[in-house]
C-alpha cells in the first residue's frame, strides 16, 4: 500500500493532485491495436479450421460404419 504524502505549508497553499490510472494493456496506439486484433483472429480462425477439420474426419468415419 503506497505512504502517505503530507505537506505542510507555512502560510496558504494550494495543492494539486492529478491521479492516473495506468494499465499498460489499454494504453495501445491504433497499430498495436491492429496487432493485437489480428493476433486474436488469427487463433479463432485456427481454432475454427481444426474444429472443422475434427468434424470432416468424424463424418468420415460415421458414413464408413453405416456402409
Amino acid at each position: 500500500m503506497a505512504e502517505p504524502v503530507v505537506i505542510d505549508c507555512a502560510g496558504a497553499c494550494t495543492v494539486t493532485v492529478v491521479h492516473e490510472l495506468s494499465l499498460p494493456p489499454l494504453q495501445l496506439t491504433a497499430e498495436e491495436g491492429a496487432q493485437v486484433a489480428g493476433a486474436i483472429l488469427l487463433v479463432w480462425a485456427a481454432g475454427f479450421g481444426v474444429r472443422m477439420l475434427a468434424r470432416a474426419m468424424n463424418s468420415a468415419d460415421s458414413k464408413e460404419e453405416q456402409q
